[in-house]
């Protein structure tokens, strides 16, 4: 008995001992008891799952919210400036720099471009007087388009004009010592600032530029839109007040040579069984007592057999271009009536279409000369007889 009372006794003790001398604390992720601030320091506590001691540790100071107060001093193209900021939490100040602007250059001609030699410009800051200069290319080798009067035409029904109406007269310089005969291009129009008005497809053709030469064509232009701006900005702005500008994309000379080196030859349309050739274009005026109530284009047509069969129809589709290749329009053109003997040719005339003046690509057909236009046949179908 008094050896089982010892034993209880001395684990008792030991047990007293175990938990007198402590344990391992195993503390959680902590609790933000005092948030920081930017002038003042955090706190934050973490608890032992298993005891609930607790420890804290400080949190750091917090970066300032800064944001612009105010210009201490401006930038200029030369100097930075200096920004004030606040601290929108403590109202603490510091400074930043503004960095240096862009200067504000002013563009002068130095010397003009020739067709020999480059040009100069100089950029000049208003500002400071920091310049600098730049080499103007030299001037276009072949034409220069320039306008050189701009006329506004007030609507007329007499006339029939119904609308507003802005025409121009260009002078177009041939550089070179080949005759011209087609000039393809985009004439942009700006204000006296440079600010762009307006961009547009502008072609010459029907006249020919002799080599080293120039010549003047008038009478382009367009019917103004009283609803667009632009037009009516263009309208009411004097020629001096505006600026033209001429990006040229293409040059026919009169031997059917283009300047990107193809050919502004007439088409034709080549297949295993037919050859179709349009070898006239005429442009018939308004003529009632011959019971034509509008302008009319007619075209002539060679069709030429390639097989040992008789031909009596043939279906396809006409696409007519301009002097640089560019589609006007396409048209269904069917022949039939005639017969094309085998191995033989037949020709067709009388074939066209009524004009709509109120569609620009039937006008332009009607108002181009043959020899500058291009035709193209894509056959569909055949019928022997």
């Amino acid at each position: 008995m008094r050896k089982q009372i010892s034993a209880i006794l001395a684990i008792s003790i030991f047990s007293f001992m175990l938990i007198g001398c402590g344990h391992q604390h195993t503390f959680d992720s902590g609790k933000v008891t005092t948030p920081a601030t930017c002038t003042t320091e955090g706190e934050k506590t973490f608890t032992c799952t298993e005891c609930g001691k607790t420890k804290t540790e400080s949190i750091p100071l917090t970066d300032h919210k800064y944001k612009k107060d105010k210009v201490i001093k401006e930038a200029t193209c030369t100097e930075e400036g200096e920004q004030q900021m606040v601290c929108s939490e403590c109202g603490a100040t510091t400074t930043e720099p503004i960095k240096t602007i862009a200067h504000d250059y002013e563009e002068t001609v130095v010397k003009e471009a020739t067709f020999t030699e480059e040009g100069e410009k100089k950029y000049t800051c208003k500002v400071c007087g920091d310049s600098y200069t730049e080499a103007i290319p030299v001037r276009d080798e072949e034409v220069v388009v320039t306008v050189i009067e701009k006329t506004n035409l007030a609507k007329n029904y007499k006339q029939n004009r119904y609308s507003d109406r802005v025409e121009m007269t260009f002078r177009l310089e041939n550089m070179t010592d080949r005759d011209i005969k087609g000039v393809q291009g985009t004439l942009t129009i700006s204000d006296m600032f440079g600010v762009e008005i307006m961009s547009s497809g502008c072609d010459f053709t029907g006249n020919v530029i002799p080599a080293n030469s120039s010549i003047d064509v008038s009478g382009l232009g367009f019917d103004i839109n009283e609803f667009l701006d632009y037009h009516v900005k263009l309208y009411n702005t004097a020629l001096e007040d505006l600026i033209f500008s001429y990006d040229i994309s293409n040059v026919i000379y009169a031997d059917g040579s283009a300047k990107s080196g193809s050919t502004a030859s007439q088409s034709e349309t080549k297949s295993d069984e037919v050859e179709i050739i349009v070898t006239d274009k005429k442009s018939l005026g308004e003529n009632y007592s011959a019971g034509r109530y509008s302008p009319r284009v007619e075209m002539t047509f060679q069709i030429k057999n390639n097989t040992d069969k008789d031909i009596k129809g043939i279906q396809g589709v006409l696409t007519i271009m301009d002097l640089f290749g560019d589609e006007i329009q396409s048209l269904n053109c069917d022949f039939t009536g005639i017969t094309v003997p085998a191995g033989g040719t037949a020709e067709k005339s009388g074939l066209g279409f009524d004009v709509n003046q109120f569609m620009d690509d039937d006008v332009k057909v009607y108002n181009e000369e043959f020899e500058d236009l291009k035709f193209s046949y894509e056959v569909t179908s055949i019928v022997y007889k």
